[in-house]
């Protein structure tokens, strides 16, 4: 294995998610200090989220059927960082900021599942795909890296800053993704095979709906932890550090994937995230003291690694190689699309009536339902 390829593709994960660490987690603070709440802020965030859910399995199939993975991929990164860009430049209206968050939402629709396609691609050609966890976990050493310096740095006096260092970040994406290899050549036989496998695996069908439940509750989660620290009397730099440790755990298990996999049944491991999130929300309406909330914080470690490192070997298992980017992309679209988009239009409706502890009472009742969601499917999908 090219010892160059796997250091490009290390560096892209950095850059890419030292973006999502920067905006996903303070996009609400920044958007209420710029003066949206309630059924605006919810259609703000929820158009973020709406591409994953209309664009994001069309962005798949077309490049499985045409091999596209590799120049949509760098398509992605330029469009990400132009929404950041303008997001931070431009006029301070409503169509100034839908324009740039829709930008952001192009650019967001599938560079993730991309990216994961060339990198599983290249890694099941050399017959090392649990090489994936230590490969991707660069990818949380740069959301802890962006998460941290903006949260220890800037937040308190400058959070206009963050749509210019989510830019800057993808930008660093952008060189880095020209340097990487292209996916396999081989265009699938039957043009329709993207669509028929939800017909053929309808255990599939009910994990992409327990996905829907589970990605409600972890976008609320990922939304409202700043909101919930503040609320609790957390200073900035608290909530900067609560943000940037949450992955320490998840870069733990992904330097040790095929340990643990080698160790544990992989339906285990896979269903480990699932049952911890309801625990996870919780847990939040019970504490009202900061520093437990940075420890509770830690558990987004176990949820990420389940559902994108594991979730990633899962979907190798059950996919066909040739349409490894639309199962990847209805996978992700049920998490961070269907169930984004849900949890971002529903949270602050609940939250502007009920307060916090009600969001919170939602992410965990939604977040079991899409737990068992996930039991069942798995019990054919992954024997043990």
């Amino acid at each position: 294995m090219n010892k160059k390829t796997g250091l490009g593709f290390r560096v892209y994960f950095f850059f890419k998610f030292m973006g999502k660490g920067v905006l996903y987690p303070y996009l609400v603070l920044y958007l209420t200090n710029q003066g949206f709440s309630g059924a605006t802020l919810g259609l703000l965030l929820t158009l973020l989220t709406l591409g994953k859910v209309v664009l994001a399995p069309m962005v798949g199939y077309l490049c499985d059927l045409y091999r596209l993975h590799k120049p949509v991929l760098v398509l992605s990164l330029l469009l990400n960082g132009l929404g950041g860009f303008f997001l931070y430049s431009g006029a301070q209206t409503l169509a100034a900021y839908t324009f740039a968050i829709g930008l952001i939402t192009l650019g967001e629709t599938s560079s993730d599942t991309l990216s994961t396609t060339l990198a599983m691609d290249y890694l099941t050609r050399a017959g090392r795909q649990t090489d994936y966890g230590r490969w991707r976990l660069w990818g949380a050493v740069g959301f802890m890296t962006g998460s941290f310096f903006l949260g220890l740095y800037v937040l308190e006096q400058h959070l206009a800053l963050v749509p210019l260092v989510f830019a800057g970040a993808n930008l660093g994406a952008f060189l880095t993704a020209m340097i990487l290899p292209k996916g396999s050549e081989k265009k699938p036989q039957d043009w329709l095979g993207g669509l028929k496998m939800l017909g053929q695996k309808p255990a599939f069908v009910i994990l992409l709906a327990g996905g829907v439940f589970s990605g409600l509750s972890f976008n609320i989660i990922q939304s409202y932890y700043s909101v919930y620290m503040t609320g609790i009397g957390a200073a900035s730099w608290m909530i900067g550090i609560g943000v940037a440790l949450q992955v320490v755990i998840e870069i733990i298990l992904s330097a040790n994937t095929k340990t643990i996999i080698d160790r544990f049944p992989l339906r285990r491991i896979y269903l480990m995230g699932f049952l911890i999130l309801p625990l996870r929300s919780l847990l939040y309406i019970l504490n009202g003291n900061p520093v437990v909330g940075l420890l509770i914080q830690n558990l987004h470690g176990f949820f990420i690694f389940s559902v994108f490192i594991i979730g990633m070997i899962v979907l190798e298992m059950i996919m066909q190689p040739e349409w490894r980017s639309t199962g990847q992309s209805y996978y992700n679209s049920s998490i961070g699309g269907v169930g984004g988009m849900l949890g971002a239009f529903i949270a602050p409706l609940i939250f502007d009536t009920w307060g916090i502890s009600a969001v919170w009472a939602f992410s965990s009742v939604v977040a079991l339902i899409g737990f068992l969601l996930m039991w069942r499917a798995t019990r054919v999908l992954i024997p043990e």
